[in-house]
């Protein structure tokens, strides 16, 4: 059934759609079946993303077709499609009034994954108005409050070096511990990684009293400020939350360096809620585990990464895993600086909308996966500033001196790159950063030739 003249109408205007403030916009890579025209499946689209369905039926009335999703732009060569989602189609809490991303996604990437006359669809950004930015919590803590604890300017207070405990699974609570403190003797910043919660090697009740004796002695023997994130993601949020207060409870006069990790992708946008708002003084770091499945480059359904950080500063995410921008190991480009840019800019262009965020708290970027000292300085090149959160695993443990050496290392690469100088140059008087030249020389063949004979290494 054609639904093309109730649920298209390539008349509207998108920045008069924008300046009405009435409705939420997205835009899709979407391809129809063959055989099928590209405006009659983009109708079906939206109206299997509103108030339609594959007939017409005998209960829809005049106020039913005034909330109808509506398309207002196609460009077939190029698989483009654009929706106007009024916003009275969107759920609101009956206790508070605030919306949800579970129904912003139940409605604009929910049963129509699944259309069979579609051949793929994936969403690639989305606008929303003022109104709905003042009804999502955005985050209660910023890099602004660690950079406070570090003791450093809340404004470009600049990089935190930080790491994940390698091997991300296998150390039994001591183990555990102990590496955490020789990070911390040279670095700010250590998370659980994903998986590690409360294996029964390593429970989290013998784990944490011992990673909060070993934050206090680093404290101690360094002089310094200590951060650590908690990972307290699980099926159920009692569960969550006993994690959480026990973690708290444990860390005492020291709670306020605890951030809480929260696997976001996979315990879904409740999970994060719940740790947004019952416990809003503690740093939310979104971990982004299992997001690949669907937002990877080669996926053509479900929505992208830049979709993905987007609706993380609207649930509060404090931080969140985005990459290394294609200086790391993981998939993505350079072109990922955008991402970086939407969540912690108050406004910015993404690839389909410009965005303004009325004052939302933003997110820092956390860069993890491959990453050393090496890769850094063209990373910060890349992205334009080093105001983000690294927590680089093999960059630390890797270090052929020790993990705190590594830390040193990341640290002296952030500094070599805010001083413009040349790395290997800098590595001379930087015994650490020239060490992380031995320690990954493979990384150091690709990106520095020559380096050996320019520090006195032998192969």
């Amino acid at each position: 059934m054609d639904q093309s003249k109730r649920y298209a109408d390539l008349s509207l205007k998108e920045d008069e759609l924008i300046k009405g403030g009435q409705h939420i916009l997205v835009a899709y890579k979407m391809k129809p079946k063959d055989g099928l025209g590209y405006l009659e499946a983009a109708a079906h689209f939206a109206a299997e993303s509103s108030t339609g369905t594959n007939v017409e039926v005998s209960t829809t009335d005049d106020f039913t077709r005034g909330v109808d999703a509506l398309v207002y732009h196609i460009d077939e060569a190029t698989e483009e499609m654009r929706i106007a989602y009024p916003l009275g189609l969107f759920d609101r809490n009956i206790t508070d009034g605030r919306m949800m991303i579970v129904s912003f996604l139940t409605l604009v990437i929910g049963n129509n994954q699944g259309m069979g006359d579609i051949e793929h669809a994936k969403m690639y950004d989305f606008y929303m108005p003022e109104r709905v930015i003042q009804l999502f919590d955005g985050p209660s803590k910023d890099i602004s409050d660690l950079w406070r604890i570090l003791g450093r300017p809340v404004k470009n207070g600049g990089y935190i070096s930080g790491t994940i405990i390698k091997p991300k699974l296998g150390l039994r609570p001591k183990p555990f511990a102990e590496a955490a403190y020789q990070f911390w003797l040279g670095g700010d910043f250590i998370k659980n990684d994903e998986p590690q919660g409360n294996q029964v090697f390593c429970p989290l009740k013998e784990s944490i009293p011992l990673v909060a004796d070993a934050l206090k002695r680093a404290q101690d023997e360094t002089g310094q400020p200590k951060l650590f994130s908690a990972n307290i993601t699980a099926d159920d949020h009692y569960e969550m939350c006993a994690r959480a207060d026990f973690i708290l409870e444990t860390f005492g006069s020291d709670a306020d360096k605890v951030a809480f990790l929260v696997d976001g992708f996979v315990g879904g946008p409740g999970m994060i809620t719940t740790a947004r708002r019952e416990y809003p003084n503690q740093y939310l770091h979104y971990h982004r585990a299992g997001h690949g499945m669907i937002t990877s480059p080669s996926a053509k359904r479900g929505y992208t990464a830049f979709v993905l950080a987007k609706m993380a500063r609207l649930q509060g995410a404090s931080g969140i895993h985005v990459g290394t921008m294609g200086f790391g190991k993981m998939e993505g480009g350079n072109d990922d600086k955008g991402i970086a840019y939407m969540i912690e800019q108050d406004e910015a262009q993404g690839p389909a909308y410009f965005q303004k965020w009325y004052g939302l708290k933003p997110t820092t970027p956390i860069i993890s996966g491959g990453m050393n000292a090496l890769r850094l300085p063209s990373f910060f090149k890349n992205l334009g500033h080093g105001n983000v959160i690294n927590t680089a695993g093999g960059g630390s443990y890797g270090h052929i001196d020790s993990p705190a050496a590594g830390a040193i290392s990341l640290r002296q690469a952030y500094e070599c790159w805010v001083a413009g100088a040349d790395p290997v140059e800098y590595a001379k008087s930087h015994r650490e950063l020239a060490r992380a030249f031995e320690s990954f020389p493979n990384d150091a063949d690709k990106l520095y030739p020559g380096w050996r004979e320019k520090l006195g290494v032998n192969k």
